[in-house]
């Protein structure tokens, strides 16, 4: 019995440290930087009442095998204090490099992980701390870029070919691709995103006269249903 209660108390605090990590929140769910400006800017606050956290911000490569720090870009404070009730601004600067194209957008992953700090009413005693990690898409767009990522999904060119179905985006945009469907069947999410230029082979069985309807996720977070397409 006193197993079990241990148990169910373990599993509370847990629980009780989730919820208090998800009060440190970032204020967008995508980062748009505009090569024309300086630097992009991303708000953190934290809503606790009582409880301040350590926050570490950096920018990582998408889909990289590990989230290490890129140096083509810089955020600034990249550590700091975060008191309850309070919020700050995270600077990223983009600082060059030679694997950051100048004709075409390039997406990496901006990272901000909240530390729990230690109050003085928990100093002598044992307490669980979880730090939890944000990431989300951070799309870097070179200044002199023409077009958009609504052109971009626009032309998207789908087709049949050997009895699967294809997709290619001839654009220099990428298209965050939120919910494909085949005959207004949804598809278990073959596609996360669409790199600029891409030709993507799907595992997915279609033939000509089938109907593409695809959702896509826009600058400001927002699912945008385009109207469907008709394989020749």
């Amino acid at each position: 019995m006193r197993k079990r209660v241990l148990t169910h108390l373990a599993w509370l605090s847990l629980l009780f440290a989730g919820a208090s990590q998800a009060a440190v929140t970032v204020g967008a769910t995508r980062l748009i930087y505009d090569g024309k400006q300086n630097e992009a800017n991303l708000t953190v606050s934290n809503r606790e009442d009582d409880s301040p956290y350590l926050v570490q911000s950096w920018v990582s490569g998408y889909g990289a095998a590990n989230d290490a720090s890129l140096d083509s870009f810089i955020v600034t404070p990249p550590l700091f204090r975060l008191d309850a009730n309070k919020e700050n601004i995270l600077r990223v600067i983009f600082a060059g490099g030679a694997n950051v194209p100048q004709d075409r957008e390039s997406l990496f992953l901006m990272n901000v992980k909240a530390i729990p700090a230690m109050r003085d009413d928990q100093r002598d005693k044992n307490v669980l701390q979880i730090a939890l990690k944000t990431t989300i898409k951070l799309f870097y767009r070179p200044a002199g870029l023409t077009g958009s990522a609504k052109d971009a999904v626009a032309s998207l060119a789908w087709s049949a070919a050997g009895g699967n179905l294809t997709v290619d985006n001839p654009s220099k945009f990428h298209v965050v691709v939120s919910e494909l469907k085949v005959n207004d069947h949804t598809l278990d999410s073959p596609i996360d995103v669409l790199r600029p230029g891409e030709h993507r082979v799907l595992p997915v069985k279609v033939r000509s006269a089938d109907r593409i309807s695809l959702s896509y996720i826009d600058d400001y977070g927002t699912s945008v249903s385009v109207a469907p397409v008709t394989l020749n």
